[in-house]
């Protein structure tokens, strides 16, 4: 019976008390999202018992934001709960007509700004060449050498068999279908050594560079 009683007391102190109530929700790792939006998104209401709060389900609500890509929720005892983002990081943009977008290495789109920023590639993607063309585009990105990644102003993809970069001054590169990207990478850097105008790395075993367009 004591032991009983000791566990009822137990149960309640941490789950109907306000001995162990929420005091304060705080949030690192945010830069681009608002501290504020990510506390409102997480919902939560002081004085509810620590015990009571499902972190899984926080961690899942602050995750749809768009510019988050994960969230870690724990409790700080005895009153708190602390909120770790990890924000999306852009790998290019997209021009929407009036302003640019901001996507991830997987084609997720997590803001608006109103000015292309520096150092982003332009990704030019028609509709009509599917998702699969997007996902080409991106993945050339990620092939390259940080070396040459910095040279590219723009990739477009028709298809996803189709994809060209257009590099810093004025030279253009074909780089065909995603296969083999990572030795496709590898090839252009050290053919970019090289004066060309054109530098086709669609067949890597055999590239070719031209001096016109």
């Amino acid at each position: 019976l004591l032991a009983a009683l000791v566990a009822s007391g137990v149960a309640w102190a941490l789950f109907q008390s306000s001995l162990f109530g929420l005091r304060s929700v705080t949030v690192s790792g945010a830069s681009r999202v608002d501290v504020g939006q990510v506390q409102r998104t997480a919902d939560l209401t002081l004085g509810t018992p620590l015990p009571r709060i499902d972190t899984e389900d926080v961690a899942h609500r602050v995750g749809r934001l768009p510019a988050v890509r994960r969230a870690i929720v724990s409790r700080h005892w005895p009153r708190g709960i602390a909120i770790t983002v990890m924000e999306r990081r852009p790998a290019a943009v997209r021009s929407t007509g009036t302003g640019y977008v901001l996507m991830d290495r997987t084609g997720v789109v997590f803001a608006d700004v109103p000015a292309r920023p520096a150092g982003l590639p332009l990704i030019s993607a028609p509709s009509g060449g599917g998702p699969g063309a997007l996902r080409s585009a991106l993945d050339a990105l990620a092939d390259m050498p940080v070396a040459v990644r910095s040279q590219v102003l723009e990739v477009s993809a028709t298809t996803p068999d189709e994809v060209r970069l257009r590099l810093t001054r004025g030279r253009s590169v074909v780089w065909g279908s995603p296969e083999r990207g990572a030795r496709k990478g590898r090839v252009l850097g050290v053919l970019l050594t090289r004066k060309a105008a054109v530098y086709d790395v669609s067949a890597p075993d055999v590239p070719t560079t031209r001096s016109k367009p």
